[in-house]
């Protein structure tokens, strides 16, 4: 049985016309966004993911399901593993079109 190609722009495009698919997507496009920046500091500091979890004091397992975004973890573990990294969260204002 053949594969049939879909086009995910096209289906994405038609269900973020749902309010409610719209705002879900939205919170967890911005959870990864996080997660990228995370792993990219991580990588530039030239730091394991056991050196991190040993500063974060948290395990090396939760810096892994964090990276392969199987988890999100909740916010007093995150910020232990953003202090991890030497960094800071900051919330600044979206601009809306």
């Amino acid at each position: 049985m053949p594969f049939e190609r879909i086009n995910v722009k096209d289906i994405l495009e038609v269900k973020l016309q749902d309010k409610e698919f719209k705002e879900t997507f939205d919170q967890v496009k911005s959870e990864y966004r996080i997660i990228e920046q995370i792993v990219k500091q991580r990588k530039s500091m030239k730091m394991t993911q056991n050196q991190l979890a040993q500063k974060a004091n948290v395990s090396q397992q939760a810096i892994s399901r964090l990276e392969k975004e199987r988890h999100i973890p909740n916010m007093a573990t995150l910020i232990r593993i953003v202090d991890g990294l030497g960094l800071e969260l900051n919330l600044i204002q979206k601009v809306t079109e």
